[in-house]
């Protein structure tokens, strides 16, 4: 049956099932990291909650992200799909200048905002409840596992379940500017903090506009690579006493550090909006569906 020709009644539970599924790999990616930690904490006692965190938690987050891909990848293998498939992923290296151009833009508008963070006064209780991500490569026991999980493997596997499979089915469904709504709204409760939910629905939409423009999450994938690539300098230049004083010493640096990040970001963007897409289309619209999603 049509949208058209369904009752109000109708098209509410239809959407129901959508958003249903399209959430279901997110509560994988989400709840298994957790567990694992728990079981691991069951097997290995003697330990609090909070040492475990600090000192494994590294570990943990990667285990999960592998077995939310490995569960995912079963899955559609047992229903005749594949993942790259329900993910609308090309696994072929981006195209250059677009990466370039996506990396700048991420890594600019994440400076832009840890430096917004930092400098406007926001009530105590905000600024408490936010943590850097920065802290993930101090925190561990290795630098090496953090960097990984940060930089490469959560961009990964976030654009996958969230841009992959959650926006893919919500399009089959919702409108897209309702789908990337939802899937950045979605994306954005994910991270708990109100700062972060806020600079995580920013992250949502761009992400879910850049995969449905490129048709293709590799793009994405490479955006959020860009984003998470800023806590490497900030974490470099807080784990040094000297650097911190001199490039972050007072909120008239940081504020410049963030307006000329923000300038790059822009200039990508534009950058960015001139290129043709893959058909020699200069300033593409942007699909309504992606290539091998259903």
């Amino acid at each position: 049956m049509k949208a058209d020709e369904m009752s109000f009644e109708q098209k509410l539970w239809k959407g129901t099932q959508v958003l249903v599924k399209a959430v279901k790999p997110a509560l994988l990616y989400l709840f298994l990291p957790p567990l694992l930690m728990s079981v691991g904490m069951a097997l290995f006692g003697g330990r609090s909650a909070e040492t475990v965190i600090t000192d494994s938690g590294n570990f943990y987050y990667a285990l999960g992200i592998f077995l939310t891909i490995f569960l995912l990848y079963k899955k559609n293998r047992k229903n005749g799909s594949s993942l790259c498939q329900e993910a609308g992923l090309e696994l072929k290296l981006p195209d250059r200048k677009r990466a370039v151009l996506l990396t700048g833009m991420g890594f600019g508008f994440a400076i832009f905002f840890s430096a917004v963070i930092t400098i406007v006064p926001f009530p105590a209780a905000l600024k408490d409840s936010y943590s850097s991500s920065s802290d993930v490569l101090t925190n561990g026991t290795d630098l090496g596992l953090a960097m990984l999980c940060t930089v490469l493997m959560a961009p990964a596997a976030e654009e996958i379940v969230f841009r992959g499979y959650m926006l893919g089915r919500l399009l089959s469904w919702f409108t897209k500017g309702q789908a990337i709504a939802l899937s950045a709204v979605l994306f954005a409760l994910c991270h708990v903090s109100p700062l972060w939910i806020a600079y995580a629905c920013f992250m949502g939409v761009l992400l879910a506009w850049v995969s449905i423009r490129e048709d293709d999450t590799m793009y994405s994938i490479v955006l959020h690579i860009g984003f998470n690539l800023s806590v490497v300098p900030i974490s470099l230049i807080n784990g040094n006493s000297v650097w911190k004083k001199l490039i972050f010493g007072n909120s008239f640096r940081i504020a410049f550090i963030g307006g000329a990040a923000l300038l790059l970001a822009l200039a990508a963007f534009k950058k960015y909006l001139d290129l043709s897409d893959p058909t020699g289309v200069a300033n593409p619209p942007i699909k309504i569906h992606l290539k091998g999603r259903k």
